[in-house]
């Protein structure tokens, strides 16, 4: 399940890529994936007869971690993306599970283990190995700072949520049911500054552009991704959920290479090899109980 969701979160990238390269405009490529991804889960889990009323528990749930976790991250991601090389973009991403790790020691989601800190340790080195070798004189002189400034930021939020979710996901409800109401609840903000902000003939232009297919595809990966996500998490844990984001790294870049034609340095390949090491320490290792005591829902 880790595997699919790299692969699936690896492409990612490159949709996006192709997307913004396509002059959509980041908040409503934004809007329209977690909206479109969320329908899409809500209407197979109701084919699947297993949903819920949500509660006011759910809602809240779902309207916070949307925001933050989706609907913000993801505009800053796409705004950013446009001027970044798509396995470079993977690689920042990839700082996802230091974060993962370090929150989840600070919130008590996992005991402290040596051996995954060393395979987080692997992959962390295989990722700056990757991004230091592409951060070339030419390239720092030609543009990409706030590009990677900006999916840096992101993974602030990425991380976060991935936190959130392990916390306070309701136990009483299908996994697909809760990531389709966070990624529905994530969109109203964005849908509501949408109509508020721009005018009818420009949502027109962006939905009839022949780039916007792309965007469809995207509705159905991020469903896909945001379902398995939730699996994960709920599973085995945030830190074995981060591992998909390292794997992510690899097949970033062989869809770069592939689809894109960017060329990457034997520093690359050791670093991909790197990363590909620290998965394998970190998921041979058995999950760990959640260690006590939990934390508590926020007090409204």
């Amino acid at each position: 399940m880790v595997l699919t969701l790299g692969v699936v979160r690896g492409s990612v990238p490159a949709i996006s890529k192709l997307v913004t390269l396509g002059n959509i405009d980041p908040i409503i490529y934004a809007g329209s994936i977690t909206l479109g991804g969320g329908v899409l889960l809500f209407c197979i889990n109701t084919a699947m007869g297993r949903t819920i009323t949500p509660t006011v528990d759910m809602i809240k749930f779902s309207i916070i971690g949307g925001f933050i976790g989706i609907a913000f991250p993801h505009i800053i991601f796409f705004i950013g993306i446009k001027n970044v090389d798509v396995g470079i973009a993977s690689a920042m991403i990839s700082g996802i599970p230091i974060l993962i790790y370090i929150l989840s020691i600070i919130c008590r989601q996992e005991k402290f283990s040596l051996r995954r800190l060393i395979g987080v340790a692997f992959g962390f080195g295989g990722v700056t190995l990757i991004a230091t070798g592409a951060l070339t004189e030419g390239m720092l002189l030609s543009a990409p700072f706030l590009g990677l400034a900006l999916i840096l930021l992101s993974t602030f939020f990425y991380a976060t949520n991935v936190l959130y979710i392990s916390v306070f996901l309701p136990p009483n409800i299908s996994k697909m049911q809760a990531a389709a109401w966070m990624m529905i609840f994530g969109s109203a903000p964005i849908w509501a500054y949408i109509i508020l902000g721009y005018d009818t003939e420009m949502i027109i232009e962006n939905v009839t552009n022949n780039t916007f297919r792309y965007v469809l595809v995207h509705c159905v990966v991020s469903g896909v991704a945001y379902w398995l996500s939730f699996q994960i998490i709920a599973t085995h844990g945030p830190v074995i959920y981060s591992t998909a984001a390292y794997l992510m790294v690899v097949f970033g870049i062989v869809i770069g290479v592939l689809g894109f034609q960017e060329s990457y340095t034997n520093t690359d390949l050791t670093g991909i090899g790197l990363i590909l090491i620290g998965v394998l320490i970190v998921t041979l290792k058995s999950h760990q109980k959640l260690t006590e005591p939990k934390l508590e829902p926020p007090q409204t």
